[in-house]
């Protein structure tokens, strides 16, 4: 049986801060760097994150044809902000370690969220700011609380 979703389920807010989240997102990878697109921003975030790794682990982290994985992170080489190489134990994969101009770039990226992140919250009266943060660190364990499932649930999302 499936269930219909009703507009007072909530979905409606979460889809209004998931599109603030997405500007925020955008914003500041905009501000910090005009030469990435939010896609490429993501799989540098999962190279800093994960490193080394192989572009088969990018592409299965963001869920994403691993052609378009490979020109962007081909992108994020020529920029001088990841650096990639041959496996040692498997010659078909290629592993990704950021160059430091690529940590660099995420944790300006990470300091530009916060602050961004800090003045909305900022703007709430102490109570639903106590709130929100709560809500949102549910949000997020639940999102993660299983991956494969959490990555299935994300790669029927249109």
């Amino acid at each position: 049986m499936t269930q219909t979703w009703q507009p007072q389920d909530g979905t409606d807010a979460a889809l209004a801060v998931l599109r603030a989240m997405v500007m925020i997102a955008d914003a500041t990878v905009g501000r910090n760097t005009e030469q990435l697109t939010l896609t490429q921003f993501r799989a540098l975030r999962v190279v800093v994150d994960r490193t080394p790794v192989t572009m088969g682990r990018v592409a299965r982290e963001l869920a994403l044809n691993p052609s378009s994985v490979t020109r962007a992170c081909d992108r994020l080489v020529a920029l001088n902000l990841l650096e990639k190489a041959p496996n040692p134990l498997n010659r078909r994969e290629t592993l990704l370690a950021p160059a430091a101009a690529g940590r660099q770039l995420v944790d300006r990226v990470d300091r530009d969220r916060r602050r961004v992140l800090a003045d909305v919250l900022g703007r709430l009266d102490p109570p639903a700011r106590a709130a929100a943060v709560s809500a949102f660190e549910r949000f997020a364990g639940a999102v993660e609380a299983d991956e494969r499932d959490s990555r299935s649930l994300l790669r029927g999302a249109t």
